[in-house]
C-alpha cells in the first residue's frame, strides 16, 4: 500500500459508546471522520461522505487532482477515567494508477500536500496531543 500515518492522543472522540449501527464493536471514528471533513472543506478540499468499514472509518479526499483515503480508527485506553481518552490513527493512502504503481511513481512522501494538511489540522487543536507521522 502507498501509505503513511498519522497518530496522536485525544479524548475528544468517542471511543466509548458502541453504537448499534457499528458494525463491528472497534468502529470508532464517524464523529473525528466528520469533524476532520468539515476541517479540510473549509481549506478547500474536495472531500466526500465518510463511510463506515469493518475496521473504523474511511474518507475519500482530493487534493491537486490526486485522490486519497483517509482511514480512521482508534483505541481507547485501559482502565482511565476518561473512557474516550486513547490513540486514534489516521492512514492517508495515496492512490495511483496502474502506470505510477508499474513504474514506481507517485508515492506518498513526508511532504505530501494531504499528509501535511492533516497534521496541520490535528496540531492546531488544543485538545489533541501527541501528533506524529509513523511511516
Amino acid at each position: 500500500m502507498n501509505t503513511l500515518s498519522l497518530l496522536f492522543r485525544t479524548d475528544r472522540f468517542n471511543l466509548s459508546k458502541i453504537d448499534e449501527t457499528f458494525i463491528n464493536p472497534c468502529c470508532f471514528g464517524e464523529d473525528l471522520a466528520r469533524w476532520l471533513r468539515e476541517a479540510l472543506r473549509e481549506k478547500k478540499f474536495e472531500v466526500s461522505e465518510p463511510y463506515q468499514e469493518d475496521w473504523g472509518w474511511e474518507l475519500p479526499t482530493k487534493n491537486e487532482g490526486k485522490g486519497y483515503y483517509l482511514c480512521i480508527s482508534g483505541n481507547a485506553d485501559d482502565e482511565r477515567a476518561n473512557s474516550n481518552e486513547g490513540e486514534w490513527r489516521i492512514i492517508i493512502e495515496k492512490r495511483r494508477s496502474i502506470g505510477q504503481r508499474l513504474t514506481g511513481k507517485g508515492k506518498i512522501e513526508l511532504r505530501d500536500g494531504m499528509l501535511v494538511s492533516v497534521k496541520k489540522i490535528l496540531e492546531a487543536e488544543p485538545d489533541i496531543r501527541n501528533v506524529h507521522i509513523e511511516p
